[in-house]
């Protein structure tokens, strides 16, 4: 199958692992991506994402540091797709990437809600993580009532004692609620994922190996794994 993933092209950045497990764990699977942004071109890693930067809060993340090494995967981020230019018809599926950046232009966002209003409609596969769970609010005609998480308001106070008050424009939480989501989060920073149809939505950049998988499984139609 053919994915779409869209990241933030604000200076706020995307998380990289948000990009990347999703991308290592469906490519394994033989899924073609591509990686599309607001404006196109070079996009911007949240340097505490980067597993190579003094303050990373990802020293050990070995997938993004595999990723970073492989030049034409670089390339994936560094000339990214307008969405402008997106024929979303191409796509069986759409990943949204989080971080702080999302909240900034990736709500309110036309075009992202021109390319998620096909993928509803049409019955396909919509995925989100983290601060890019708030790009659902962009139909919330379509989104009322169904249950989804997201970055949580709690996570997002704590992210404030580094950023500043109101670091973003927008928190995921309060727009997804507004929007007439069901929202739903665990503790900060713990595990969580919620797949209601075709629908798959993680709450942080913790969960987004655990997200990856269940997207992978939700491609599949099935679970491989047998408990007894």
């Amino acid at each position: 199958m053919k994915i779409l993933f869209i990241a933030s092209s604000a200076k706020n950045g995307f998380w990289l692992a948000e990009l990347t497990h999703p991308y290592w764990h469906l490519s394994e699977r033989g899924h073609e991506i591509d990686v599309a942004s607001p404006q196109g071109g070079k996009t911007t890693i949240d340097p505490t994402s980067d597993p190579y930067f003094e303050s990373s809060w990802e020293k050990n993340d070995l997938v993004s540091k595999g990723f970073l090494s492989d030049k034409a995967l670089v390339a994936k981020i560094e000339e990214t797709i307008a969405l402008k230019d997106i024929d979303p018809t191409l796509y069986d599926g759409v990943h949204i990437v989080g971080g702080g950046g999302a909240a900034v232009d990736l709500y309110p966002n036309e075009d992202v809600k021109r390319i998620l209003e096909h993928f509803w409609t049409a019955n396909k596969f919509i995925g989100t993580i983290c601060h890019g769970s708030i790009a659902l609010a962009n139909i919330p005609d379509k989104v009322a009532g169904v249950h989804a998480t997201g970055f949580s308001r709690e996570e997002d106070a704590q992210v404030e004692q580094l950023y500043g008050l109101n670091f973003i424009p927008n928190f995921p939480q309060p727009v997804m609620e507004a929007a007439g989501i069901l929202y739903d989060h665990v503790e900060p920073w713990g595990l969580h994922v919620i797949v209601t149809g075709k629908l798959i939505t993680g709450q942080n950049q913790q969960s987004a190996s655990e997200y990856a998988i269940a997207y992978n499984h939700l491609l599949a139609g099935s679970n491989p794994v047998i408990q007894y």
